[in-house]
């Protein structure tokens, strides 16, 4: 995107608080800047020409934004946060009570556990529950 209102959007799931909070207070040009140099800074591989993490990065990005997207961009839902945060989970699971909704269950190799559950049955799933 070139949009650097979505870009530090992202960027939040991955970046600590204090981060977060002097790029608000950046203009836009050195926000852009900030962020190139976050991934530089982060290139896993500096062998080769392309910066794998990054690349990853994007491709959840944009897995979220077709799959999970409703009114707002996929990665602002609760889906799409934990998938950009985590990746895509070992098992999902999902299942339906009547009085409830739909639940979807996201498990991870690590153990974690994400809980998310669409009341009205729309594809508005929320994230209601995480555990080890």
């Amino acid at each position: 995107s070139d949009d650097i209102k979505e870009i530090v959007g992202v960027m939040r799931y991955i970046l600590p608080l204090s981060d977060i909070k002097l790029l608000k207070e950046m203009k836009d040009k050195d926000q852009f800047e900030f962020i190139i140099n976050f991934w530089s800074g982060n290139d896993p591989d500096t062998t080769t020409e392309s910066n794998e993490l990054l690349i990853e990065f994007k491709n959840r990005v944009k897995y979220v934004n077709l799959n999970f997207s409703d009114i707002e961009r996929g990665w602002k839902s609760d889906k799409g946060r934990i998938y950009i945060i985590y990746g895509k989970p070992e098992k999902e699971e999902m299942y339906s009570s009547q009085s409830d909704g739909v639940y979807e269950i996201w498990t991870y190799p690590s153990g974690m556990k994400f809980t998310f559950l669409d009341r009205n049955r729309f594809g508005n799933f929320i994230l209601i529950k995480q555990s080890l």
